[in-house]
C-alpha cells in the first residue's frame, strides 16, 4: 500500500494535521495524483545534486500532463483547471530553482516521511 494511501486512512485529527502541510506551491492534489510516482523518486538524493533535481522537477511537469491529458478525457472541468492553475505554479519564475521545490516536497513529508503522522 502506498504511503499516500495510509495517510488517507487515518483519524481526522491526523488528516487535518496533513493538510497544513500543502499550500499552492506543492498542492495535495499532485500528491494525490502521482502518489506512486512520487513515492518511487529518489528525493533524498536530488536533495544534494541540482542536475538531479532538474530533472525531477521536469518528470514532475511530464506527469503531470499525463495527468492533464487524462482527466480532459474526462471532462473533469475542475481537476483540468486546478492542474493547470499547478503547472503555471511550477512553472514560475517564483519558483526559483529545483531545489526550493525539493525543500517543499520535503515539508509535505515526501522524502521525509518519518516526521510525517
Amino acid at each position: 500500500m502506498s504511503q499516500w494511501n495510509q495517510v488517507q486512512q487515518l483519524e481526522i485529527k491526523f488528516l487535518e494535521q496533513v493538510d497544513q502541510f500543502y499550500d499552492d506551491n506543492f498542492p495535495m492534489e499532485i500528491r494525490h495524483l502521482l502518489a506512486q510516482w512520487i513515492e518511487n523518486q529518489d528525493w533524498e538524493a536530488a536533495s544534494n545534486n541540482e542536475t538531479m533535481a532538474t530533472i525531477l522537477l521536469q518528470n514532475l511537469l511530464i506527469q503531470l500532463d499525463e495527468q492533464l491529458g487524462r482527466v480532459s478525457k474526462e471532462k473533469n472541468l475542475l481537476l483540468i483547471h486546478n492542474l493547470k492553475r499547478i503547472r503555471k505554479i511550477l512553472q514560475s519564475p517564483g519558483l526559483a530553482t529545483a531545489q526550493l521545490l525539493l525543500d517543499q516536497l520535503g515539508e509535505t513529508c515526501i522524502h521525509k516521511p518519518k516526521s510525517c503522522p
